[in-house]
């Protein structure tokens, strides 16, 4: 058995008469794999550079007020000081601005 499907379903995958489920593309992916290729025809390598994959993993692990610079710094070309200028600014209106409508929330009741 080829992760865990019987040789006849390995041959009909093969020959495109059949398509794999997802349990079966996952042990194909623990084997080593890559099952990107198999679905578009593009390789992991292709898909991030090392430098692209560091990054994602960083940002991923990232709280919230990092993230926001750090996209608010790619999108609009500006500084980290800049973008970490502004997240404060933002976060300082937001917390204005639900404060006043919770206000306003309790007022009406």
């Amino acid at each position: 058995m080829i992760c865990g499907v019987k040789r006849k379903a390995q041959i009909a995958y093969e020959a495109g008469e059949r398509h794999p489920d997802s349990v079966y593309l996952t042990a194909l992916s623990e084997h080593g794999v890559d099952v990107l290729y198999i679905l578009t025809g593009r390789r992991v390598a292709e898909a991030l550079s090392t430098e692209e994959k560091l990054l994602v993993e960083r940002y991923r692990a990232a709280d919230e007020a990092t993230r926001y610079r750090i996209l608010s710094s790619l999108l609009e070309g500006k500084t980290a000081a800049q973008a970490a200028t502004d997240s404060n600014q933002v976060t300082q209106t937001i917390t204005g601005m639900a404060g006043q409508v919770a206000g306003r929330d309790i007022k009406k009741r």
